[in-house]
C-alpha cells in the first residue's frame, strides 16, 4: 500500500514540475537546466517534449513501484525541484 501512495505523491510532483517549468520558460524568467532537453524544446514543442519527458519519468516511477525506497527519495529530489523553481517564479 505504502508503494501506491508514494507512486501517487510521485506523479503529483511530475505535474507540479511540468506546471512550474513550463510557467518558468513561458514567462522568459528561466531556462532547461537539462542540457539534453534544452535542446530538444529549442528544435520541437517545448510543452510537447517537457509533457513527453514528465510521462516517461512517471513510467519510470510506474516501473519502481516495487522499490519504494527509490521512489521515496526521488519524491524528496522532485520536492526540491519545485522548490527552486518557485523560488525562480516569485523572483
Amino acid at each position: 500500500m505504502i508503494n501506491y501512495i508514494i507512486l501517487a505523491i510521485f506523479i503529483a510532483l511530475q505535474c507540479g514540475d511540468f506546471y512550474t517549468t513550463y510557467t518558468i520558460l513561458k514567462t522568459g524568467k528561466g531556462h532547461e537546466a537539462n542540457p539534453i532537453l534544452a535542446t530538444l524544446m529549442a528544435k520541437l514543442d517545448m510543452a510537447g517534449v517537457l509533457a513527453f519527458f514528465k510521462l516517461a519519468c512517471i513510467l519510470i516511477g510506474v516501473a519502481l513501484l516495487q522499490y519504494w525506497y527509490a521512489l521515496a527519495i526521488l519524491d524528496i529530489l522532485y520536492v526540491w525541484v519545485i522548490y527552486n523553481n518557485l523560488k525562480v517564479l516569485r523572483g
